[in-house]
């Protein structure tokens, strides 16, 4: 076995390695917040062949019960310009129009939108536009939700082309989340921190400057009936967010999905295989735990916080441990999921032990989550193994289909916690969802040997 200890090792290894590497968020240049203000309406005007200076913008927006938003919008221009579109009102309203409704930036960045252009003046140099969006948010849980900072998970950030920007809800409505908790970017400063007052949410740009103030995260406002509990707010958040998620899922879960059961052949065949050789169960325990015990050493040696690589070795420590201590755990289905089920708090409690050093509860706490879940599709392995090899000598091939489907159901957990919930990574992480289906089911090939191998001990 020294062999086959040697190979469990140098996998344990590799997949520790991949397991470290997270998708990569892909990273798109920043999109201005106002369609209709500052330097994108002197882009639209210079199309229409007028040269316009905005040296100062404000975009206000009034968002109604219905999810429909009333947006009125200034540009201070210069003397020329106000002369020239003075002189000739239709050209301000092809400008004015093509600005609220093509321009590029909030409210319509990354789809087609159908925004009325409602009027357009001009006082003393000062353009005034207004035009109306029918789709500004949606409600969730009975809390309005508006999007017009979210990127649906693109993540390329807001340029503050306007020196004003501000958004109010429906009247009797109160901001129920912080806008400014989701802005976290290292590059972030605080002028474009938002100012919040009842149902107005207002931040502060620079409207003469393409590159002014900016931050490159998403940010919603929700907009509900004063004393709205937290738990609310956050299922209506995650409600919105929740289609990205389910693309992500689609994406990048579904392609490992039918690359895991083609795994799961090869898994089985070494299951029937650890049923019928003459390698003791016992043996195969001793060499999995022994690989555990050193990998959970290693962790603890090496890093002080919670890690994929410790929790695969709790998960062979446990589960190897489980089966030299107590091998009758392995004989019936019940038992073997009973190990799977320990060998899954274990790793909590490793996680959150390692965790804890550093961090606090709240820090840790969701990635503990994230880590017992994303083990699950190899503490089912034995269970795996045992339901196959079953399946050879009672000759019911119903409990190879139900292993089937219950090992796919576990992977399937895994990646939809591995996948991020609110961006969208790039094309890339497929390797990492795909590879960490190989990973899965080469990892858990001696799991799964052990449960065959414990069908007749």
């Amino acid at each position: 076995m020294r062999r086959g200890a040697l190979l469990i090792a140098l996998l344990f290894i590799g997949s520790a390695l991949l397991a470290g590497v997270g998708p990569t968020v892909a990273s798109p240049q920043p999109d201005p917040v106002c369609g209709a203000c500052g330097s994108s309406f002197e882009d639209v005007a210079e199309e229409y062949g007028l040269e316009a200076n905005v040296t100062h913008s404000t975009a206000a927006i009034q968002v109604h019960p219905n999810g429909s938003a009333t947006w009125v919008v200034t540009n201070r221009v210069n003397e020329s310009a106000a002369t020239q579109i003075t002189q000739d009102p239709a050209l301000l309203n092809r400008i004015a129009r093509s600005a609220a409704t093509d321009g590029w930036g909030v409210p319509h960045v990354y789809e087609e939108g159908d925004v009325t252009f409602q009027s357009a003046s001009i006082d003393n140099q000062t353009v005034r536009i207004q035009f109306q969006d029918p789709d500004a948010g949606t409600r969730h849980a009975g809390i309005l939700v508006v999007d017009y900072l979210h990127s649906e998970g693109v993540r390329g950030g807001w340029i503050f082309n306007v020196d004003r920007f501000s958004i109010t809800g429906p009247p009797g409505s109160v901001i129920v989340n912080d806008p400014s908790a989701t802005i976290e970017d290292e590059y972030t400063s605080s002028d474009v921190l938002p100012e919040v007052s009842n149902r107005e949410v207002t931040w502060e740009g620079v409207s003469t400057n393409e590159y002014g103030s900016a931050f490159y995260d998403d940010v919603y406002l929700a907009f509900g009936e004063p004393g709205t509990d937290s738990v609310r707010v956050d299922a209506a958040l995650s409600i919105a967010t929740a289609p990205i998620w389910l693309d992500n899922v689609k994406t990048f879960v579904l392609p490992a999905l039918v690359v895991y059961g083609l795994m799961l052949g090869g898994v089985t065949a070494g299951a029937r295989w650890g049923a019928y050789s003459s390698s003791s169960a016992r043996r195969i325990a001793k060499t999995i735990a022994g690989v555990g015990l050193v990998g959970v050493l290693a962790a603890i040696a090496i890093a002080n916080e919670p890690s994929s690589f410790a929790g695969l070795a709790v998960i062979f420590l446990v589960i190897g441990g489980a089966a030299v201590v107590s091998p009758r755990s392995f004989r019936s289905l019940r038992g073997a999921l009973a190990v799977a089920v320990v060998s899954v708090l274990a790793v909590g409690v490793t996680l959150l032990g390692l965790g804890l050093v550093s961090r606090p509860l709240g820090d840790v706490a969701p990635t503990v989550f994230r880590g017992m879940v994303f083990h699950l599709p190899l503490s089912v392995a034995p269970v795996f193994g045992l339901a196959v090899a079953r399946t050879e000598t009672n000759d019911n091939p119903r409990l190879t289909v139900l292993a089937f489907v219950g090992a796919l159901v576990s992977l399937a957990l895994a990646g939809m916690v591995f996948v991020p919930f609110d961006s969208r990574p790039w094309g890339l992480a497929l390797i990492f969802t795909v590879g960490g289906a190989i990973l899965a089911g080469v990892l858990g090939l001696p799991l799964a040997i052990l449960g065959g191998a414990s069908v007749d001990e």
